[in-house]
């Protein structure tokens, strides 16, 4: 878009490329352990989205803004089948690229997912404008980046996790986690209705009523998992136990094994 520079990190070769988009406020410093292990097997690509990591703000701070600009590079890097990854709100994006652009798209991997609005789009977003205005949009990361860990959380990487927080633009996480709520509120679903590709879904941890991360148990299931199982005809569903929202830094091995699984199956 406007001849954006998207900053990528690439290693390895194959045939069909995995696309690795991390969540909000992150960078593609998350995939490290997926980029040093799958890379050796698959060309991987992980991704700063625009406004996050050395990748420069977008026009807009929007699902759709950064799904259509990761589309627009890989439109000119020629790559016309891969299989997208996304952690948090990165599942957003690859479900919208996927909708955007979907003759590329040979499978999913959906990484912790969530949905954190339904019902009324205008009392969703109102809720949550309250919500930011009342603690103050730093405060409200402070307390976002909190819920991200359990009490397994290893500190070396609540440490890792929490180095990145001080380069967050305030005014840009904003205007992007209002848009991210009216998404999931308006569209998230009937995006997800129209997944016609393989899916892989790992998960970690689930929302309750307070929005606070809980760990799954043995036997448990979260509400962005049955939706996307509900939706999507053809499902794999991998839950790692016992870590927090970063299964791809806390669970590196399981993690990389199950996205060598599911790309078996991929053609």
């Amino acid at each position: 878009m406007n001849n954006m520079q998207i900053n990528i990190a690439e290693h390895g070769s194959g045939a069909v490329p995995i696309i690795l988009i991390h969540g909000f406020t992150r960078s593609l410093s998350d995939w490290s352990h997926q980029v040093s292990s799958l890379s050796t097997r698959y060309r991987c690509m992980a991704v700063d989205l625009p406004g996050h990591g050395r990748s420069p703000p977008p026009r807009q701070a929007t699902i759709e803004t950064l799904a259509h600009s990761v589309n627009h590079m890989l439109d000119d890097l020629g790559l016309d089948t891969v299989v997208l990854a996304g952690h948090s709100m990165g599942c957003r994006i690859i479900s919208e690229m996927t909708n955007q652009s979907r003759h590329r798209v040979r499978g999913l991997v959906y990484i912790d997912g969530s949905i954190v609005a339904d019902g009324d789009v205008d009392a969703a977003v109102s809720r949550s404008i309250e919500t930011v205005e009342r603690l103050g949009m730093p405060q409200f990361l402070d307390r976002f980046y909190h819920g991200f860990f359990t009490e397994n959380t290893p500190p070396a990487i609540r440490e890792s996790v929490w180095a990145h927080f001080a380069s967050i633009d305030i005014n840009f996480a904003k205007e992007l986690w209002l848009n991210m709520v009216r998404w999931d509120a308006s569209q998230s679903r009937s995006v997800l209705a129209t997944i016609d590709v393989p899916a892989l879904v790992i998960q970690s941890t689930f929302l309750n009523s307070d929005l606070k991360r809980i760990s799954l148990s043995p036997g448990q299931s979260s509400t962005w998992v049955d939706e996307v199982s509900k939706a999507v005809g053809d499902v794999t569903v991998q839950i790692i136990e016992g870590v927090g929202h970063f299964p791809m830094l806390e669970a590196p091995e399981q993690t990389n094994e199950a996205i060598h699984q599911f790309m078996q199956h991929i053609r």
